[in-house]
């Protein structure tokens, strides 16, 4: 009776799991809605499309232009402080003779359920004001050793530009010629559009929104969030969001050669998701 009431159990658990994993928004759903990677991006509620820097590698690939010296990233996400709902990123930079080549991995879910993401990537700025970025993908999605898993291709593009001094503009555009997931359901992996601007107001503040739609019928997100950096080692922020994560804050510590950032989003029904990243540059 026991043996039967603990199998019982599992099921209950593994069932109430594979709710979350449909409705909690987690990382990645219908084999393609990657949240942008770095704790930077989730203290300011995942905008990412107008900044750039080392993570540009997995959000807006044209950010990625900036970054002067070979780097190397590594990030976790734990969605909902659930054990099998975590994200890891890890991430390449390295400036070649035309412009900047990334490699980037990202990992989510666990024996049951996992989707993977493998990008190279190559970004360059034209002249002063103008950056982009296209990256080639390769996708997983796996459900366990029963069903098997599903391989597909896809690529993305970004663009950013400096209106003013101060006032950059960024498009990304991930799955634009969306790829079938599951042939026999007519299943495709989501097209994602996002378009946003970054605002200096000095060395020490930025300002930055922007919106989201992508083809899983979902409405449009908007998003925003404010940094602060503090006698230029410690980085303060915190964002908001029209849907799913709220809110979000988040902290950073910075030198030469080494970013860490903490954050964590808050869901308006799921509860905190903690995220960390390192940045490392030689």
């Amino acid at each position: 009776m026991s043996t039967l009431a603990g199998s019982l159990f599992r099921e209950v658990k593994l069932l109430l799991l594979s709710f979350l994993l449909v409705i909690g928004m987690p990382p990645a759903r219908s084999g393609g809605l990657w949240m942008p990677a770095g704790a930077r991006q989730a203290g300011l509620d995942h905008c990412s499309v107008a900044l750039t820097g080392f993570w540009g590698v997995e959000n807006n690939l044209a950010g990625m232009a900036v970054v002067k010296n070979f780097s190397a990233g590594l990030g976790y996400e734990n969605r909902f402080l659930l054990p099998h709902m975590g994200t890891a990123s890890l991430g390449v930079v390295s400036p070649v003779k035309y412009g900047n080549l990334g490699l980037s991995l990202r990992y989510y879910g666990f024996s049951l359920f996992h989707q993977m993401k493998l990008g190279l990537t190559f970004a360059r700025a034209f002249g002063r004001k103008l950056r982009m970025g296209v990256q080639l993908d390769y996708l997983q999605t796996g459900f366990g050793d029963i069903y098997g898993s599903r391989n597909n291709f896809s690529f993305a593009i970004g663009i950013q530009t400096d209106i003013f001094k101060k006032l950059t503009l960024g498009i990304y555009v991930f799955n634009p010629v969306p790829v079938k997931l599951a042939g026999y359901a007519k299943e495709k992996i989501p097209s994602v559009y996002r378009l946003g601007l970054a605002y200096h107001f000095s060395e020490n503040l930025l300002a930055t929104a922007e919106v989201e739609k992508n083809t899983e019928n979902r409405p449009f997100v908007v998003r925003g969030g404010v940094e602060y950096l503090f006698r230029k080692q410690f980085v303060f922020r915190t964002g908001f969001g029209s849907t799913g994560d709220v809110f979000s804050f988040g902290l950073g510590w910075r030198t030469k050669n080494l970013h860490f950032d903490i954050a964590a989003t808050m869901h308006q029904s799921l509860g905190f998701s903690p995220e960390a990243s390192f940045v490392f540059s030689f």
